[in-house]
Formats: C-alpha cells, structure tokens, sequence
C-alpha cells in the first residue's frame, strides 16, 4: 500500500514538474532573443530612422572635394583660413551639431594637403589664454630691457658734467583694474640703472627735488571707450604741488577717497573705487592690446627727450578677422506623423560665404527620408 501511494505522488509531481516546464519552454519562444551587444560597423544603424553615423560620414566625403575644389581655396596661393560657424538646426531632431563641422573638418585637414587652415575655436582658448601670458611676460621683460639701454645711451646725457639725476613719477593710470604702476617703473628703473653702470643717479622714489629728469609714462588701453583718467601734463603738476607741500603721493586722497589725479578746472570727480564699486565691468580688466608709454621729460621746461610705447598685454582673440572665407551649415526638416508612424524629409546645406563681400562662394546640399514608427532620442 505504501509502495501504490508512492508510485501515485512521483506520479503526480512528474506531471506537475513537465507542465512546468513547458509553461517555461513556451515563454521562451515567445520572448525574442535579447539584441546581441558588442562592436558595430560605424556606417551601420541597427535603430534606423532621424539621422545615422553613415549620413554625416557620407555627407563630409562628399563635400570635403567640393570645399577644395572651389576656386577661392584652389587657385589661392598658401593655405585658406576658414573658419567655422555654428550649424543651425531647423528640423524636430535635437542633438550634437557640431558633429557636421567636425566630421567635415576631417576630410578637408586629412585631404587638403595643407591648403586649408582652421582656427581653435571654444574651449581650447583657456589653455591659449596662459600661453599667451607666458609669452607676454617674457616679451615684457625684453622690451624693458631695450629701453633701459636706449635711456641710458641718450645723447642728452653726454655733455653733463656730473651724473644726471632722474626722479621716478608714478606712471598715469587708466581705469584699469591689477594693473601694478609701480611694480612696472621698479623694473624699468632697475633695467635704465643696470644699463647705465653709474652714469646715471635714480633720487629715492618719492623725491623730485634737484632732479633734472622725470622718468615717468601713461597706461594705454587699444579700446574703444575713453580710458584715461587725466592727461599726463596735468598729472606731473599735481604730484609736483603734493610733493611741495609734503603729502603722499597715494592716488587717493586720505580724507574722502577722492582722487588726486583729477582735471585742476573741473573740481572733484569720483574716485576710481568709487567708479568700480558702482560699474561691475570695471572690475574686470579689460580684454584690449595695453600698453605703456615711457617718458622722460626735463624737469624744468617738462619738455620729452624720449618716448617710447612698449606693448604690455595683447588682446587675446581667436583671430578671426584673418580667415578668408567662412564656413556655415543648416539642417532643415519636414515631417509627418500618423498613428504613430512618422516621416522625416531633411536637407542638409553647407555654404562658404566670403566675409569681406558677404557672397556665397560655394553651397551644396544633402537629402534624408527617412520613416520609423518610435521617436528617436539623441544622446
């Protein structure tokens, strides 16, 4: 009896156990495989739809000999600066643009054997921006030396009987924010004086008295806006008058804050910090070619015996204003949906204009259909 049930349950959860696994057999056959993941060929598109890997590839293979071949940049003697412009995009497809101008810059830099030229453009002025400040630095500090031995070797100085005395003037300010006018006059006193070898005395900073020389100089901004404060004239007469009467040379008057560096006829103008504290862009120094201009003037008559303007900071740019033509695109779209199916009609164009004359040189176009029943994201 024993045996019977036995044989009855191994009986009955045999069943139970085959049932189960066709119920699991038959689930598998109606779930489709999972896609397979790995490494696909770049012009294939597995998703289909909107625009693929293969359309920008194709896109920049074709237009790449056209650019070359256009007579502006074929028959121009050494390579054409383009620059780029940002792609516009019309159609309903939101994603990477810059993927055109990328992909396109490849082919004419891979093809063009040297005779296209393109310039950094976004981020990579950051870096650039250090360069250049390292470069200036160096340059700077050359460019004080040559005139330290052009000061020293003045004709002016010849016939002296004793060594001609020079008094350092604080150098004229523009509105310039981190801009050290003494730190500036100290190198270049130091540079006149190790040129000299003892030909020439520097009076203590601050004194002017028995000076027959005033080395001084003026800030200069390349800008459009008036950036000086007062002209130098007017600047030496005012520190002059202090010095006579034995107050400090500080830019700002100790009591209110006023400059001293203000027009004589005109009365009190705000003070500098009073001009930053209420104009937030003066805060920042200005991106614009600065330079200083040194003088040195005799102290009686005020009469300049030498000038000479030296380049502090060149205006950092991505220089543009050197290309020759102008590189632009758009992708314009229309499409259709109905019950969940759409259609995407896109036109892409690429264009060289010439920026001087405003003519379009060159434009070529690309044409996309295509359907798919899902929307498409980029990422």
């Amino acid at each position: 009896m024993v045996h019977a049930l036995r044989s009855r349950l191994l009986g009955s959860g045999t069943r139970v156990l085959t049932a189960s696994l066709l119920a699991v057999l038959c689930v598998s056959c109606a779930t489709p495989p999972p896609t397979q993941q790995g490494q696909i060929g770049v012009d294939e598109d597995p998703i289909g739809g909107g625009i693929s890997s293969s359309d920008v590839r194709t896109i920049a293979s074709r237009m790449a000999p056209a650019v070359l071949a256009v007579p502006e940049v074929s028959a121009r003697d050494g390579a054409t600066r383009i620059a780029m412009a940002p792609m516009r995009n019309s159609s309903r497809f939101v994603f990477d643009m810059d993927i055109f101008m990328k992909r396109l810059r490849l082919e004419l830099n891979r093809y063009g054997q040297g005779r296209v030229r393109f310039f950094s453009q976004g981020r990579a002025q950051v870096t650039r921006r250090a360069v250049l400040e390292g470069k200036n630095d160096a340059r700077l500090q050359q460019a004080l030396a040559q005139v330290g031995d052009e000061i020293s070797e003045l004709a002016v100085f010849g016939n002296a009987q004793r060594p001609p005395r020079i008094a350092v003037v604080p150098v004229l300010n523009c509105n310039f924010v981190n801009m050290n006018a003494d730190s500036m006059m100290a190198m270049l006193r130091n540079e006149v004086a190790s040129s000299a070898t003892g030909r020439l005395q520097f009076l203590m900073p601050g004194t002017i008295d028995n000076a027959d020389y005033l080395l001084t100089g003026q800030f200069i901004a390349e800008s459009l806006k008036t950036e000086a404060i007062v002209d130098l004239s007017q600047y030496i007469q005012v520190v002059e008058e202090r010095l006579k009467n034995g107050k400090s040379l500080s830019v700002y008057d100790d009591n209110a804050g006023n400059q001293i560096i203000v027009n004589l006829d005109a009365g009190r103008r705000p003070s500098i910090l009073e001009c930053i504290a209420a104009n937030s862009q003066l805060r920042m120094p200005p991106n614009v070619t600065k330079r200083l201009s040194v003088m040195l003037v005799k102290a009686d008559d005020k009469a300049a015996v030498y000038e000479k303007m030296v380049t502090l900071e060149e205006k950092l740019t991505e220089e543009l204003g050197r290309a020759d033509l102008v590189l632009s695109g758009e992708i314009s779209g229309l499409s259709k949906r109905v019950q969940g199916l759409a259609s995407d009609y896109l036109l892409i164009t690429m264009q060289l204009v010439d920026p001087v004359t405003n003519e379009l040189v060159w434009e070529d176009g690309y044409e996309i259909k295509k359907q798919s029943r899902a929307g498409i994201v980029y990422q």
